[in-house]
């Protein structure tokens, strides 16, 4: 029977198709953010991407976005197990191609010293869990907060990089944090 299947890297062991697409190859989903301070969770994560690469028979395709929305900053790097494999990547890759480091956040005053207050609460939150203090919040979105100072669930998820599952999860410990 033709079809498609919809597989992910874990599943694909021990199979093969004529075509394979691999999607979303950005650090952070491969490898996955939270395997990022073990080496050897990194590693078992280029053993995955291996199986999903040598599942194709004819044809691969390996996909990713340097942004995440339509028209949005193209800052997302290229997952590091590309550097070689993909055109452009590696060590002769242009100046461009390679992630830019963002610049210090400053800010002064009453959000100054409430963005100093949530980084602190980020990296005690992160790890408590166990993950990158960029998985909880970026800078970005805790500047977000310092300048705006929301003072509800609503406003608070207003603000780019707070959806529904970071809102549940860390909502009223920013709101705490914001009111003082």
């Amino acid at each position: 029977m033709q079809g498609v299947t919809l597989a992910s890297m874990h599943a694909a062991k021990g199979l093969e198709w004529d075509v394979v697409f691999v999607v979303g190859l950005v650090d952070g989903v491969v490898p996955i953010a939270q395997s990022l301070s073990r080496p050897d969770a990194v590693e078992e994560e280029r053993r995955l991407l291996y199986v999903a690469i040598t599942r194709a028979r004819e044809h691969l395709s390996l996909s990713w976005s340097l942004g995440r929305n339509p028209g949005a900053k193209r800052a997302r790097p290229r997952s590091r197990f590309l550097d070689g494999l993909a055109p452009g990547s590696g060590p002769t890759a242009p100046a461009a191609r390679r992630p830019v480091k963002r610049p210090k956040v400053v800010l002064e005053g009453e959000a100054g010293e409430l963005f100093e207050r949530l980084r602190a609460w980020r990296s005690e939150t992160a790890q408590s869990a166990s993950v990158p203090a960029y998985v909880v919040f970026t800078d970005a979105t805790l500047q977000a907060i310092a300048e705006t100072r929301p003072s509800t669930l609503r406003e608070l998820s207003g603000l780019p990089g707070i959806g529904a599952r970071k809102l549940d999860l860390y909502g009223e410990d920013v709101l705490a944090a914001v009111s003082g």
